[in-house]
């Protein structure tokens, strides 16, 4: 018995699909194996390092160019959003969340990563944040989700 015209014409092209498909997958690679390998030990979340680092800057950068005095005077409920969730071959990153007390009393929601070999000059881990109602230049719109993973 012969298949039928379109039933032969449907294999052939989920076959052709599949091919195509296969060929375009990325390889994965785990950047600690690479030439000059990253290490993925970043600090932690709640590392005091980091959330003085995004205070210090966040108070810079308001005065220097908002002049305003806002300030970050706490962070809590910390948590880890993803750790490297874009696959184990890219720069290894932590995304995290918090809420920022700010010096008005307000409290608003922190998004930042921590991306490995980022620091200054390249070395040590940097610090990519986003403070809900602060991110005037609309670096991460809306409302930080560049930095929600």
């Amino acid at each position: 018995m012969r298949a039928s015209r379109p039933l032969m014409m449907a294999l052939a092209t989920t076959a052709t699909l599949a091919a195509a498909s296969a060929g375009l997958a990325r390889e994965e690679i785990p950047a600690e194996t690479r030439e000059l390998p990253y290490s993925a030990n970043l600090p932690v979340c709640d590392s005091p390092g980091v959330l003085s680092e995004i205070q210090s800057r966040f108070s810079r950068t308001e005065r220097l160019y908002w002049h305003s005095n806002a300030e970050i005077v706490q962070i809590d409920r910390i948590r880890q959003a993803a750790f490297r969730p874009h696959g184990l071959d890219l720069i290894p990153r932590r995304y995290c969340q918090a809420v920022a007390t700010m010096s008005d009393n307000r409290r608003l929601t922190l998004r930042y990563a921590i991306v490995e070999d980022t620091g200054l000059f390249g070395y040590g881990a940097g610090v990519q944040y986003c403070l809900d109602g602060y991110d005037r230049n609309n670096t991460a719109p809306p409302s930080c989700y560049r930095l929600d993973r």
